[in-house]
């Protein structure tokens, strides 16, 4: 159906000739669409959304199918956390589309990860010593760098807190404050006589300052591991395992991403979440 209509209110009978229910009032959207009829015309005046048929002086509006199935996406849109501005870009600006298809896989990857995380809890829940190893690509970032010792994995988060005032203290506007991981540690090396990290704190793009450090987009394989830092040994052996097996290329150090442990939950090792990651060989 042609969309070359007078935007007049006379024409709806003419309009409604091929069919039933062609066209949708505005009060028969609300209820379609589950919206006010504020934000349909909100999404109207960002440009969003333009009524076929369109009465200025009754103020009567009618929408198509399209319509429907548009205000659906753009409501997903918006729980992805989008403006109207983006999703107007989002639908009508060719030039933006690899601006979000980066988006959206950046948030996939997040969302995986948060996926996994609830699935470890599950796990742990049920006080199964199962893993689930997962594939993911971890995003380019840029971080302030601390080398640091320890006799143990469970004594990083002190060695840990020392590289993160020293990052604050450099310019506290670069810490970067967004979804992607925000500390992290390389495992170096591993020793009879300890561990030798490389702790990494997220830092904006544009962070130039001392101890600078870049980790370029890479894929990786990694579970979350919720307990104790003692005993993250047992699914890093779990990991080492499951890439021997799989024939994968290591291509970096273990990473160890930080996301609940004693800042958050003090004393209940039990419950910190660490996701354990090898990056590797694209080979999948």
């Amino acid at each position: 159906m042609s969309h070359n209509y007078r935007t007049s209110y006379e024409q709806w009978d003419k309009i409604n000739e091929d069919g039933p229910n062609t066209l949708y009032k505005i009060g028969e959207m609300t209820k379609i669409c589950d919206v006010t009829r504020k934000a349909l015309l909100v999404y109207e005046e960002a440009g969003i959304l333009s009524p076929v048929i369109k009465n200025e002086q009754s103020g009567f509006r009618y929408y198509t199918l399209e319509d429907i199935r548009k205000i659906n996406s753009l409501k997903t849109l918006q729980s992805l956390g989008l403006s109207l501005k983006e999703i107007n870009e989002y639908f009508n600006d060719s030039s933006k589309i690899d601006i979000y298809i980066k988006r959206f896989e950046t948030l996939r990857n997040q969302l995986d990860d948060r996926i996994s995380e609830l699935e470890q809890r599950k796990l742990s829940s049920k006080k199964s010593s199962a893993f689930k190893i997962e594939i993911t690509v971890l995003p380019k970032q840029v971080f302030y760098a601390g080398k640091a010792q320890s006799s143990s994995i469970s004594e990083i988060a002190d060695e840990f807190r020392r590289t993160f005032i020293q990052a604050v203290s450099t310019n506290e506007s670069h810490v970067n404050n967004t979804d992607k991981p925000s500390i992290m540690s390389l495992l170096l090396e591993r020793s009879r006589a300890g561990y030798t990290f490389l702790n990494l704190v997220a830092m904006n793009d544009d962070y130039d300052g001392p101890n600078r450090y870049v980790l370029e987009e890479t894929a990786a394989v990694g579970l979350a591991f919720r307990g104790p830092y003692e005993k993250m040994p047992i699914p890093m052996k779990k990991l080492e395992n499951y890439i021997k097996e799989n024939h994968l290329t290591v291509t970096g150090p273990l990473r160890f991403i930080w996301l609940e442990g004693p800042t958050a939950l003090g004393n209940q090792p039990e419950r910190f979440l660490t996701k354990i990651l090898y990056p590797v060989k694209n080979e999948f």
